[in-house]
């Protein structure tokens, strides 16, 4: 009996090779690292899914624009509507809870009608002011004082027309800038880097009784004035510290026209 089992193991052992060696089955070796790599894929995919799925669902409620809006005009609840975008945060949107902030504001710009509104595009104060005048003063580029922006004080030194053609003295005129282009700074900077001579649109409001002597100017220079300084008199001084940027130079004894 032990010899017949002897004999049949003897023949399974000698058929083995061949058996493996004709059907083409191979033993593939495991590699733990692949396994392993693609765990991290399954697990980053995952990752990024629920990711994505939750900014999507990140919604919130702003205030957009629901009729057109002209400048100047002011906001009324009527004008509002709520909608629900998703955003990052990067956008300046007005959150609806501002509703009630936003209603007697005024329109700095024109606010189209379905257009979604932006902290930077009303004020609280009326566009222009119901005692001023407001004008568009061309002003040099290398003219423009540092620090000049929207509500900033100024004073205008306003170089009169002559019609007989002689020398003129110049006037100076109290006015509060009322807007300025959003890209001024590069304006500037442009301009300092090219040498090129060309000016820029600066809107001002003037006291009424001069409007006309800014209107026909022969030139207008500008300077910045510190909100709680006196306005300059006659008596004022070459380079004085009250006004910024060539303005001062710009500065002999004048006749002073400000206006409150």
């Amino acid at each position: 009996m032990a010899d017949v089992r002897d004999s049949a193991r003897q023949r399974m052992t000698a058929a083995g090779p061949e058996l493996g060696a004709g059907s083409g089955l191979r033993m593939r070796p495991q590699r733990p690292v692949r396994a392993v790599f693609g765990g991290l894929l399954v697990v980053a995919s995952v990752a990024i899914a629920l990711t994505v799925y939750s900014r999507i669902g990140d919604r919130q409620e702003v205030l957009a624009v629901g009729r057109t809006v002209l400048a100047g005009e002011q906001l009324t609840d009527a004008d509002l509507q709520e909608v629900s975008i998703s955003s990052d945060g990067s956008f300046a949107s007005v959150p609806a809870a501002s509703r009630s902030l936003i209603v007697g504001q005024y329109a700095k710009v024109r606010l189209v009608s379905g257009s979604l509104l932006v902290t930077d595009s009303v004020q609280s104060r009326p566009l222009v002011d119901p005692d001023r005048v407001l004008m568009s003063v061309p002003v040099p580029l290398t003219g423009v004082p540092a620090g000049l922006r929207e509500g900033s004080r100024l004073v205008l030194i306003i170089t009169p027309a002559s019609e007989t053609g002689g020398s003129v003295s110049p006037t100076l005129v109290e006015a509060t800038v009322a807007a300025v282009p959003s890209n001024l700074g590069e304006l500037v900077g442009a301009s300092s880097a090219t040498g090129a001579s060309s000016t820029v649109a600066l809107s001002v409001e003037v006291p009424p009784a001069t409007a006309a002597l800014v209107g026909s100017a022969k030139a207008v220079a500008v300077g910045v004035l510190d909100p709680q300084a006196p306005f300059p008199s006659r008596s004022s001084t070459l380079g004085s510290p009250q006004l910024s940027g060539d303005a001062a130079a710009s500065v002999p004894p004048a006749t002073s026209a400000a206006g409150g």
